[in-house]
């Protein structure tokens, strides 16, 4: 007898690679084009369920606009937390 376990699959998020592809959409595209592209893979990923998708291209985005994510946004990642790898630079 062959039992099937469904493995679940989970995806970690490392932050640092978010700012290298942000860096990439800088180098290759312009602004509008760029944030298009994001604002379109973050859709499809929304659509299909893909919560950890959206994470990383939001994460993308902020760091396309250059920023860090207010507060509130981090708070809200909190529940995220175990699957983000956060780049060494952000530690404190």
């Amino acid at each position: 007898m062959i039992a099937k376990y469904e493995v679940e699959e989970v995806l970690v998020i490392r932050t640092a690679d978010t700012k290298v592809v942000a860096h990439e959409l800088h180098e290759r595209y312009d602004d509008i084009r760029a944030v298009t592209l994001i604002g379109r893979t973050l859709q499809k990923a929304l659509f299909a369920g893909r919560s950890d998708e959206v994470v990383f291209w939001a994460l993308v985005h902020a760091h396309y606009r250059g920023g860090d994510l207010c507060a509130s946004t981090e708070e809200q990642l909190g529940f995220f937390s175990p699957f983000i790898i956060r780049d060494p630079s952000e530690m404190n």
